[in-house]
């Protein structure tokens, strides 16, 4: 199983060519953070921040299988608040987690942050990949599923 969480549409395109790579079924991790436009965004993460109560994912899944992975872009250097909250909430004892980051920049030291992130979950840690996506434009889906392939 492929579960994606974007704001824009970048990690969708990263979850929906891996999921037709793998011919896995891809399922959006939603949060109330969706669709706001960028003020919307600022504001609703501002009160997030200064009230304590943090990202949510409003629709969970269950039944998770042995081995998921996990598309999120990376914000402010380490994975969203929302893929966040699911890590720390789905009950992932028993599931193989890998990761598939996005990020303007393709910096290593978001990778091992992350993995360093997955250690601490109640999971199996798997592999972590990083795709840069500068420009908030990611690439051609074609050349997405090339790369996917050579590293899988």
């Amino acid at each position: 199983m492929i579960l994606y969480y974007t704001r824009g549409k970048k990690t969708k395109v990263f979850a929906e060519a891996l999921g037709e790579v793998l011919g896995l079924e891809v399922y959006e991790l939603e949060s109330d953070l969706n669709n706001k436009g960028n003020i919307g965004f600022i504001f609703k993460a501002l009160s997030l921040v200064f009230s304590g109560k943090g990202y949510t994912v409003s629709n969970m899944p269950e039944n998770l299988p042995e081995e998921i992975f996990l598309c999120t872009p990376i914000w402010g250097g380490q994975v969203a608040g929302p893929p966040r909250f699911f890590l720390e909430n789905a009950d992932l004892k028993n599931t193989t987690v890998n990761l598939l980051l996005t990020a303007n920049m393709p910096v290593d030291k978001y990778k091992e942050d992350a993995m360093e992130l997955l250690y601490k979950m109640q999971c199996k840690p798997g592999r972590a990949f990083i795709f840069a996506t500068s420009n908030k434009v990611p690439p051609e889906i074609e050349t997405i599923k090339e790369q996917l392939r050579e590293i899988l």
